[in-house]
C-alpha cells in the first residue's frame, strides 16, 4: 500500500502547520469601525485559540486614553470587558494585548463610533486598517 505512507506524510505536514500558525483576533462586537447609536456597555473579543488579557484601554477622539479592568484573570479565547457608563456620542479606539498560551504577544486597536450616522465621519482620521493587529515575539519559541 503505497498510499498509507503518503497519507500519513500529507496529515504530519498539516499538523506542522497548524502548530506553527499564531493565535489571532477573530471578532470584536462592536465590529471595527462600526457606526452605533447608543454606547455598548461592553466590548466583546473573540480570538482563535485562548489567550490572558494583559491590557485593555479605549480613548475617545483627541481625549486621553484610558485603561479598562479588572481584566479577567482566566485564559480563554472570548472575552468582555465592561465600558464605562459615560461613554457619550463620538469615535472610540479600543487598544488591546494579549498572550497565547506558548507566549506569542500580540496587540492591536480597532474603533467603532457612537451616535447618529449624520453627526459622524466614518472615515475616522487614524492610521490603522481595519482589524490592525499587531504581533510581536518578544524572545518565544515557535
Amino acid at each position: 500500500m503505497k498510499t498509507l505512507p503518503l497519507i500519513l506524510m500529507t496529515l504530519a505536514s498539516f499538523t506542522a502547520r497548524s502548530a506553527l500558525a499564531h493565535t489571532g483576533l477573530t471578532e470584536t462586537v462592536p465590529a471595527d469601525r462600526a457606526l452605533i447609536a447608543a454606547a455598548p456597555v461592553d466590548v466583546r473579543l473573540t480570538f482563535s485559540a485562548p489567550v490572558r488579557l494583559t491590557a485593555f484601554s479605549i480613548q475617545k477622539d483627541d481625549e486621553k486614553k484610558q485603561s479598562l479592568g479588572p481584566l479577567p484573570t482566566e485564559t480563554t479565547a472570548e472575552f468582555s470587558v465592561a465600558l464605562p457608563s459615560t461613554l457619550v456620542d463620538g469615535h472610540y479606539v479600543v487598544t488591546w494585548r494579549a498572550m497565547s498560551e506558548d507566549t506569542h504577544i500580540m496587540s492591536g486597536e480597532f474603533m467603532f463610533a457612537v451616535g447618529s450616522e449624520g453627526s459622524h465621519d466614518m472615515h475616522m482620521n487614524h492610521t490603522e486598517t481595519s482589524g490592525g493587529e499587531h504581533h510581536n515575539d518578544h524572545g518565544a519559541a515557535h
